[in-house]
């Protein structure tokens, strides 16, 4: 085990664990010690055949290819980043889904049939409480809080979303087929949708497009390749 090796351990461990102190000539021993006994066993098995083995060959193999694969990867991407401009560019082409999330704070009535739903909007849209109604003739869990679901935590089911989508604050759906029966639903209130401000996204932004642009920079590589290497499939074999 050369100095160099040894250093360059010393180096690897103290990424892993920062408050490790490797100048301390006991935790240098313990280092040593561990290196020692891996290599004996390294050398034991080379003796007794064991890294010949199928499947050590193989993993070494997959190894090394790895390695080489994320070496020509770093020199390849070497430099390729997104610029403060280009970022700036993407923000402008993409602000109309760069807001914050909405949040709808949802009242709804479930009923067990569609007539009897339909009476009740008669009666909502003639001017009775939605809130009442619901307390009175709902079945679902909400029906003694006024039907109301609160600041939507989770997506609804796709009926609601449907009308949801359809609705302004104090709107108020037509019925509809959903899980538990018929329902009516009011959008009470929107929080959210807030443009978000480009500095506070700024380095997300960069940091993802230069993701995106270094893997092209991969992909467009390895179209290069294919155009110059001879690549044969044996398309039968794939059946």
């Amino acid at each position: 085990i050369t100095k160099e090796e040894f250093n360059e351990r010393l180096s690897a461990l103290k990424e892993v664990i920062p408050e490790y102190n490797t100048n301390d000539p006991q935790a240098k021993r313990l280092v040593l010690d561990e290196l020692v006994r891996q290599q004996l066993l390294v050398l034991d098995a080379e003796q007794r055949g064991v890294a010949n083995n199928k499947d050590i060959k193989a993993a070494v193999e997959e190894f090394r290819r790895t390695l080489i694969v994320r070496e020509v990867a770093t020199k390849l991407t070497e430099g390729v980043a997104v610029t403060e401009e280009e970022a700036r560019q993407f923000y402008e082409e993409q602000k109309d889904i760069l807001k914050e999330p909405e949040q709808w704070r949802v009242r709804e009535i479930v009923v067990e049939t569609q007539i009897k739903a339909n009476e009740l909007l008669v009666d909502i849209l003639k001017g009775k409480d939605f809130a009442e109604a619901a307390k009175q003739h709902s079945v679902s869990a909400s029906a003694d809080q006024g039907g109301d679901l609160g600041f939507l935590q989770e997506e609804p089911f796709p009926e609601m979303v449907d009308e949801l989508l359809k609705l302004k604050e104090s709107d108020i759906s037509p019925v509809f087929k959903g899980p538990d029966g018929f329902y009516i639903i009011k959008l009470d209130e929107i929080k959210g949708g807030a443009q978000i401000p480009y500095e506070q996204i700024k380095n997300d932004i960069i940091q993802n497009r230069t993701i995106i642009k270094q893997q092209q920079a991969i992909l467009d590589y390895i179209k290069k390749l294919e155009e110059t290497i001879n690549v044969q499939i044996n398309e039968d074999l794939l059946q």
